[in-house]
């Protein structure tokens, strides 16, 4: 996101507490170079949702933020909006040295940008490479470069690896840790051999390739189409299987394919999914010749012209489940659909709970079984649910949620935050 006029996409912080008291958030804005950070310190109520664009806090065109939280427990995702459409993910818990991506694209009418900031008292040093249909790329200007301290850097992909129908990101550091989130632009180009499409679409990176994944957000509503990228960023050889469950009870038959080393594959996972029908999608790394190589995982949507959603969106999947996840409601006129995945092999149920402006339980939806490998759905619009409330899945077993928002504002998914220590024991 941005925060300087004529930015490419304005971009809020949404903070949602889940604690029972009153907690304070300290929002601190980044500007990089001699220019000092400034902060601004919020209260959020008991189980309430604040707000803070981060313009309000600095006008920088390269706004790293950071969001410290005192007195109780909360998520932190944030929001931009730009290019006829929004986008949402929930924000980084912490830097590291390795971030990856998997679904990006940079054919004509498209602008990628990587992000990378450097919250730290030093400097970084980074190592980015490109896994593309063409084989591995590694410019020379991004080998060895520097993010300086407190400072973010944008990378516009799409001049260092132009026209490309798939890109995977690989980001190392040598020294330091950053954190690394990427956004698309489609100005609704028609590229060759590729669909046209209009929005932003905004994924935060994934720290490690991994042989499971959940992306529990597609839809098939006002004719969303969506494929995934698979990529193999490993010297060996990979299987994937993917598979698409839907959310009356039945899964189609997995697919898979064969992802050579240091390479990336796309998998259209739409085209067998009725209109009108909101998914899950699950992918497994599989064993060739004896070998497993983890993999990292992105779903990449979109909705055409013709639509009444027209926009895109994007979200690296997630690999682990947990007991309790939080969703962030973006200021938009879209509606939300919230999709909970049971990945394990026991059945679980599931609750959504929301919360009222002043922080009490209103009456949530009913609890829902989910049988191992399937999904349950939650309509936030039929639920009346209105923006600035926190929304809360709560399950007696370990599961996968996530959300899909979709409206005239445009489209955005995202897996929910997730509490990994919740229902463990103390």
């Amino acid at each position: 996101g941005t925060s300087a006029d004529g930015g490419r996409a304005a971009e809020t912080v949404i903070v949602s507490s889940v604690a029972d008291t009153e907690i304070a958030a300290t929002v601190t804005v980044m500007p990089g170079g001699k220019e000092a950070p400034v902060s601004r310190t919020i209260k959020v109520g008991a189980h309430q949702e604040e707000r803070v664009a981060v313009a309000d806090v600095l006008a920088t065109a390269e706004p790293g933020v950071v969001v410290e939280v005192s007195g109780g427990q909360a998520s932190v995702a944030h929001e931009v909006q730009g290019a006829d459409d929004i986008a949402t993910e929930p924000c980084a818990r912490r830097a590291d040295r390795d971030w990856y991506f998997a679904g990006g694209t940079t054919v004509r009418g498209t602008q990628q940008f990587l992000a990378l900031f450097d919250p730290f008292g030093d400097d970084a040093v980074v190592d980015v490479s490109f896994l593309t249909e063409g084989g591995v790329q590694e410019p020379d200007q991004l080998q060895g470069l520097v993010v300086p301290r407190r400072s973010r850097v944008s990378v516009p992909v799409h001049d260092l690896v132009p026209r490309q129908q798939l890109v995977a990101i690989s980001v190392h550091a040598r020294t330091g840790r950053v954190v690394a989130e990427r956004s698309m632009l489609f100005d609704g180009t028609t590229p060759e051999d590729a669909p046209a499409r209009r929005g932003i679409a905004l994924s935060l990176g994934a720290l490690a390739p991994t042989r499971t994944w959940a992306l529990p957000f597609g839809t098939t509503d006002d004719g969303g189409t969506a494929r995934v990228g698979v990529a193999n960023f490993s010297s060996t050889a990979s299987n994937v299987e993917v598979e698409v469950v839907l959310d009356n009870d039945q899964s189609l038959t997995p697919v898979s394919a064969a992802v050579p080393a240091r390479s990336v594959i796309s998998v259209d996972v739409s085209d067998r999914v009725p209109p009108g029908t909101h998914y899950a999608v699950r992918a497994f790394a599989r064993t060739v010749e004896g070998h497993a190589p983890p993999l990292v995982v992105e779903m990449l949507g979109w909705w055409p012209e013709e639509s009444n959603s027209t926009a895109v969106a994007s979200a690296v999947g997630t690999p682990r489940p947990a007991r309790r996840w939080v969703v962030a409601l973006p200021d938009a006129d879209v509606d939300g659909t919230v999709t909970v995945l049971n990945p394990g092999t026991e059945a679980v149920t599931a609750e959504l709970r929301v919360y009222r402006p002043d922080g009490n339980v209103p009456a949530s939806a009913p609890a829902v079984a989910i049988e191992p490998g399937h999904v349950a759905t939650f309509s936030l619009a039929s639920l009346g649910i209105g923006r600035e409330r926190v929304v809360v899945v709560v399950a007696d077993g370990d599961v996968v949620a996530g959300v899909t928002f979709l409206g005239a504002a445009g489209v955005a998914v995202m897996a929910a935050v997730p509490d990994f220590a919740f229902g463990l024991p103390v």
